[in-house]
């Protein structure tokens, strides 16, 4: 029970800390005189840094040791997140977030290390990622209330919670194992040539991607049907309601009934949610897939996750996991010009889309052995 608070605790204050700056990261650069290419560049600058980050931190955090990384990783994500908030240029926002970044492409792959060390990896994954959960719903909201006082005040909050989240690592036991020498290269070799661990990533990237649509594809539809900006957020946080909601019990339910066939199932039944928002035009029965959504394709995420864990040899948890991050993240890139151009054909053609990759994603967990 302590290291599941330690995790708990870990995955909680990391997305407060990355989300409760999300409602007013655009004005924020506005407020120096960007224009809205620079702010583009604002947003990719931190996001490359960390996605291309990433498996290499990885590599290292499992020589060198995770909890070190990850104490790194927060403290660097801390301190970047203080500066921010006492920015007074365009130039030293852009310094200061890809500084940022460099913080989370320590931090994260050392983090989801420790957590593939718990021995129930299928319970471990899902508290963590539910903690998630519930730090991108309290973050943001968070974020907004504080800004009204001082836009400035949200980065002050993600510094306070990144350098607090350090205290969760003592909760944290960190496996030590005498595993071959191979440098990252080498090692990086190995991992491609297992084909289970690249088929579970393709299944997880095909349903990832998707979740990355939902943010496009649902906004447009409900414009298109008339729906307030309020109704439509609504519908989009259903989602992140249910996920939060039931990642636990299906975390203890795949410790019975096997991971493998828990996923295959949530990928074949993440099909029907997308068929009722293909039809439905009821903000209602649109909110109520987008819950089924959550529950679907948070258990597709968090119990594949489960099973990278397993199958990572021990010592190199967090090479495998930052692969398998690296993998389903490419999908936010790739989705939105394919949802966007399918949508030009009716504002609904991307869900057709969306049911045969879930689809696809299920027989590939099916099969995958």
């Amino acid at each position: 029970m302590r290291e599941f608070f330690g995790v708990c605790l870990l995955g909680l204050l990391e997305t407060v800390a990355l989300f409760v700056v999300s409602p007013i990261l655009p004005q924020y650069a506005e407020r120096y005189g960007a224009s809205y290419a620079e702010i583009g560049y604002f947003f990719t600058a931190y996001s490359l840094t960390w996605v291309l980050l990433q498996l290499y931190t990885g590599y290292l955090s499992d020589r060198y040791g995770k909890k070190r990384f990850a104490f790194v990783g927060l403290l660097i994500y801390g301190v970047s997140a203080l500066f921010l908030g006492l920015a007074r240029s365009f130039v030293q926002l852009i310094i200061w977030r890809v500084l940022q970044g460099v913080g989370l492409g320590v931090f994260g792959p050392a983090a989801l290390g420790l957590v593939a060390q718990f021995r129930e990896k299928g319970k471990g994954m899902a508290f963590y990622r539910t903690a998630n959960g519930a730090g991108i719903i309290i973050g943001p909201v968070l974020g907004g209330v504080v800004a009204d006082f001082d836009i400035s005040y949200p980065f002050f909050i993600s510094g306070a919670a990144s350098l607090v989240a350090v205290a969760s690592l003592f909760y944290l036991r960190e496996e030590k194992s005498s595993v071959e020498s191979m440098n990252f290269v080498q090692s990086l070799r190995r991992m491609l040539s297992e084909r289970s661990i690249l088929l579970i990533c393709l299944a997880a990237f095909l349903a990832e991607l998707c979740f990355a649509s939902l943010e496009i594809v649902v906004p447009l539809v409900g414009s298109s049907l008339g729906f307030s900006s309020l109704l439509i957020g609504l519908i989009l946080s259903s989602y992140f309601l249910a996920f939060t909601a039931v990642q636990v019990p299906i975390g203890l339910l795949s410790e019975r009934v096997g991971r493998g066939k828990l996923v295959a199932l949530a990928a074949f039944a993440g099909a029907v949610p997308f068929i009722v928002l293909y039809f439905s035009s009821n903000p209602v029965e649109m909110g109520f897939s987008m819950g089924l959504l959550g529950v679907m394709l948070g258990a597709v995420f968090v119990q594949s996750s489960a099973i990278v864990a397993e199958l990572s040899p021990r010592g190199k948890e967090s090479l495998y996991m930052a692969f398998f991050d690296a993998v389903i993240d490419f999908s936010f890139p790739v989705i939105p010009g394919i949802v966007t151009y399918l949508a030009a054909f009716g504002v609904k053609a991307p869900f057709l889309l969306l049911i045969n990759l879930m689809i696809i994603s299920g027989i590939i967990f099916a099969t995958r052995r």
